[in-house]
């Protein structure tokens, strides 16, 4: 090889060796941007939708727990309200006190993380237990409306809470999202 082949050579290598350092920068930067926007949107998805919710359905079924076993003990794990049940005008009392000063701001707290996080949900679709639980704290809105006027003719919602099926929703999605997370730390 003569001196203008070696030159053309050298040059061509040093052209593809900067192209290859360039090629891995981009490449590996544009990783680290996808893991850091990845690990920003599953720090989200806990702190502000599955966090929340998590420890809102711990402290309400806590509160729904403590409530019945004080009020209702020799009653088992019934509803509060059925065509079976006979409530005292001080059990109805009760009722109304521990809804309109517990259950449903626990219930407007739950409302506002939904609605406000929808948008950090896996999936296009809104869970069944989403909207049944939406459903239920709109339905007790008109119930704690006719009490301002003091109409008690109505004392529930037309859908009972559905705990069993938000946490079936919430749980293996924390759980899911906290290992995702951990990965993303490189844990």
């Amino acid at each position: 090889m003569d001196d203008s082949t070696l030159k053309i050579l050298g040059i061509c290598v040093t052209i593809l060796v900067a192209l290859s350092g360039w090629l891995f920068v981009y490449l590996n930067g544009k990783a680290t941007a996808a893991r850091s926007a990845r690990l920003e949107r599953v720090n989200r998805q806990l702190r502000d939708l599955y966090g929340p919710l998590y420890a809102r359905l711990a402290a309400s079924n806590r509160t729904w727990s403590a409530f019945w076993d004080k009020h209702r003990p020799a009653h088992g794990r019934n509803y509060y309200f059925g065509d079976d049940v006979d409530l005292s005008e001080k059990e109805l009392e009760t009722w109304r006190l521990w809804m309109k000063t517990v259950f449903e701001p626990m219930n407007a707290a739950t409302e506002e993380v939904i609605l406000k996080n929808i948008d950090l949900l896996e999936s296009d679709d809104i869970p069944n237990a989403f909207v049944d639980a939406l459903a239920h704290i709109a339905a007790y809105k008109a119930v704690l409306n006719a009490w301002e006027r003091e109409d008690y003719s109505e004392y529930a919602s037309v859908n009972n809470w559905p705990y069993q099926e938000l946490l079936a929703v919430v749980e293996p999605e924390i759980k899911k999202l906290r290992k995702q997370q951990k990965k993303l730390l490189g844990g």
